[in-house]
This record gives C-alpha cells, structure tokens and sequence, in this order.
C-alpha cells in the first residue's frame, strides 16, 4: 500500500484510522469516524537524532475485514448512503504517519562567558493513540501526538440502484456487498464497494492545485512540431 504524503500537515485530531471520508485533505469534509478497536490498529515509531524528530506510523492489521464490519452496521449504511448522494470520490484510512518535534524551553541567555554547555532536554516519549475518539471534549490537544504528515487510503464506491442493476467495467476492482434498504421499494439496494489503494498519480492529481494542474498543461501542450507546419523548412 502506497503512503501518500499530504501537501500540508494536518492536526493529528482532523483525520482518524478508519475514517471513511470524501475529502481527507479537510478536516470538515463529510465523513465516517468510527471507534476502532486497539487490536486492529499496528504502532510503529522511530526517531531522528539529527533533528529530534519523532515519528508514529499507525496501520490498521485487516483492513478488509474492519471494513466488512463496518459496511454491515446500519448506521455506516446510512451515512455511506449519504456520502453517496453527493457524487464525490469516498476514501476508506488505512494508514496514518504522524511526525513531531519535541518542544524545548528557551534558556536564558547570561552575559557571562560561557564556560560549558548546557544539556539538552530529554526528548519526550511518543504518545500513539489506541483508539478512535469521537468526541470533541475529548481531543488531545494540538501537538501532543504530533501532526499527520502521510496517509494510506483505499478506494470506496456506493450507490443505490435496482437489485438487477449491472456492474460497470470500474467495478471489477471492488469487492462488494449489498444492502436492503428498509422503508423503500423492495426493487433498490444499497451496493458498498471496497477498492484498491489510492496511487501517487491518484493522489497527485487530488492534491495539485488548479494553478499546478493549469501550468502542467501548458508546458504539456507547448510544443513545436515542424510536421505541423504547411510552409516546412525555411519558409517553403
């Protein structure tokens, strides 16, 4: 699975392993955010001792499966069921790198000479979060687990349609499941698709901005061909 790194680093509170979301460049956008049991979740963490740098990689250990349990509650049928009505692309978080650098107090700087070096604080030890929290009171505060610097995502399709309606060729990477909805027509389903992960290029195009996408098009498209000149060499 491919980790993509964000333009921008996030909070570590905006985006959540097993979020499902439209948009996990923003931390308003749409989205999924269920409590993920600590046994499905695999910490990872190093560090950087040119730069103090301390760094958590946090991945979810079946992701099918988590996601298999997640699409059969009723409740993430009816929010998948509105994500859906929106026509927007839906991501399932897979994986999340968050990356920190311990705060230090500024010493205070005498006018003596100085005579030797004053030690260097303790790095402090990296707090990885066990489980999803939902609930804004309970957020830790910004910097304490560091911000979210990479994710992994994995693609999500959904969509209501008659119980006969056929696949499109795109489907064939998704596995699916399908739902009865209750109160409606006995004909509809809710179909629930889980993909193959998001790709760099998949993930460039998401993240480059308009100017970036308009000033890669232009240099794309200019271009002299001497084939596509009527007068050819020297003007004849």
């Amino acid at each position: 699975m491919s980790i993509l790194h964000l333009p921008e680093p996030l909070p570590s509170t905006s985006i959540a392993l097993g979020q499902i979301t439209t948009n996990p460049l923003s931390a308003p956008s749409d989205s999924i955010k269920p409590s993920i049991p600590s046994e499905y979740i695999r910490k990872a963490a190093s560090s950087k001792k040119e730069d103090a740098e301390l760094t958590a990689q946090l991945t979810l250990t079946d992701p099918s499966q988590l996601f298999d349990t997640l699409r059969n509650d009723t409740s993430t049928q009816d929010s998948l069921r509105k994500l859906s009505q929106q026509n927007a692309p839906i991501y399932f978080v897979t994986g999340l790198q968050t990356s920190k650098f311990p705060s230090h107090k500024r010493a205070t700087v005498s006018h003596e000479p100085i005579t030797e070096a004053t030690e260097t604080p303790q790095t402090q030890q990296v707090q990885l979060p066990f489980r999803r929290i939902d609930s804004a009171s309970n957020m830790a505060s910004p910097g304490e687990e560091g911000s979210v610097v990479a994710v992994e995502l994995l693609k999500v399709k959904c969509r209501i349609g008659a119980v006969n309606e056929p696949h499109c060729i795109s489907d064939v990477d998704y596995v699916w499941s399908y739902h009865a909805l209750d109160g409606e027509d006995e004909d509809l389903q809710l179909s629930i698709g889980l993909g193959k992960a998001v790709e760099e290029r998949e993930w460039k195009e998401l993240t480059d901005s308009k100017e970036e996408r308009v000033e890669r098009e232009a240099d794309h498209n200019w271009s002299y061909d001497y084939e596509d000149s009527d007068d050819g060499l020297g003007g004849f």
